[in-house]
């Protein structure tokens, strides 16, 4: 019978509005994870991640989403295995903005390649070439790089963890300080501050979270439990309808009314974000497909102004999707300025239809 280990992990939120709640989920069951390579679900809310066998690694990823711009205070009670000479090689909490991705064994933990990533590392074997401590040890890391030279934190010795007993480790991430601590059985042995969102995630807050771990030509056991969890939910991505794939797949000129930008501004908000946000579904959904996006202004002011301003839209457009995982080679984007306007400029709402977003797929789907 595997060794029960309990996970409390409470993600609270500071509210963005008086209407937000943080929720509290049901005791997890398989159902709400996806394991990869050697992991398995136990029962009882409980998972192995790896047995005591060489080159071996699994991961368990939740299925929701968190918001990094709201707060988290993880508690995990961890078991690390028996094994304290020759024990390897440890577990990793991750943030990655992709579901149920697994980086390398060994040395790597799972973690290693994951990019862009944040990994919180409790690590128990030596790999003198990462600039590793003699002792098990906790690190603070970026983009799935293994090696110290990369660490936001760490590496800070800690006491031997691979004792057949659990412990206790606390993760807090406090957004409105920007900082991130991590204690073991009740001793912080970890601290950073700094904008993780800005410098790991390029400005997307929205991040999938879960635990890797792996075997290397030394081996321990591997396992957690999850006792509750409390956050809140990231909203899911809205989606296109029907008429508006048609008109895509068609190679026609697809607009979304509601996608506009404020005047002189160049970073979608509001409205414009949901609006941009089923373009990201699309893109993900079918990821052969390659859109065209084109921004236009109204014809009020300077040509030369609306010129820029088209240009500054249309690369915030692009810096979104490609920020939220969509790969350069999906898109391809231009600002027109006040050219090839679609209604009259001398009324309100003329002015307004012209000021739009074009999207179109350069080889459409059939």
């Amino acid at each position: 019978m595997p060794r029960k280990l309990f996970l409390s992990a409470c993600l609270l939120a500071i509210l963005f509005s008086s209407t937000t709640l943080a929720q509290r989920v049901p005791t997890p069951t398989a159902d709400d994870f996806i394991a990869s390579g050697g992991a398995y679900f136990n029962g009882s809310g409980c998972y192995s991640l790896t047995s005591a066998t060489q080159w071996m690694s699994g991961s368990i990823w939740y299925k929701t989403a968190i918001d990094l711009r709201q707060p988290f205070d993880m508690e995990l009670k961890l078991f690390l295995g028996c094994e304290n000479q020759w024990g390897a090689d440890g577990m990793v909490l991750v943030f990655h903005p992709y579901l149920g991705r697994q980086g390398y064994r060994g040395e790597g933990i799972g973690f290693a390649g994951l990019y862009p990533s944040l990994g919180l590392e409790v690590d128990t074997y030596r790999n003198g070439h990462l600039d590793d401590p003699y002792d098990d040890h906790v690190a603070l890391m970026a983009d799935g790089r293994p090696h110290h030279a990369w660490s936001l934190a760490g590496p800070n010795r800690i006491t031997d963890i691979e004792d057949c007993k659990d412990h206790m480790v606390r993760v807090q991430w406090q957004p409105s300080a920007q900082r991130m601590s991590l204690l073991i059985d009740g001793k912080q042995v970890l601290t950073y501050k700094g904008d993780i969102i800005k410098e790991v995630f390029n400005g997307n807050s929205k991040v999938y979270w879960g635990v890797t771990a792996a075997t290397g030509r030394y081996v321990n056991r591997h396992e957690i439990c999850f006792e509750k969890l409390v956050f809140t939910k990231v909203a899911p991505l809205g989606r296109l309808d029907r008429v508006a794939i048609q008109q895509l797949s068609k190679g026609k000129e697809l607009i979304l009314p509601r996608l506009q930008f404020s005047s002189g501004q160049s970073k979608p908000q509001g409205a414009a974000v949901q609006e941009l946000n089923k373009i990201l579904r699309y893109l993900r959904e079918h990821p052969k497909a390659i859109m065209e996006i084109n921004t236009f202004t109204d014809g009020s002011g300077d040509a030369r102004r609306n010129q820029e301003l088209s240009q500054l839209r249309a690369n915030a457009i692009v810096d979104y999707l490609r920020s939220r995982g969509i790969p350069k080679r999906q898109i391809k984007a231009r600002g027109f300025g006040e050219k090839f306007p679609i209604a009259p400029n001398n009324t309100s709402e003329g002015r307004r239809k012209n000021r739009r977003v074009v999207f179109r797929l350069v080889k459409p789907i059939v």
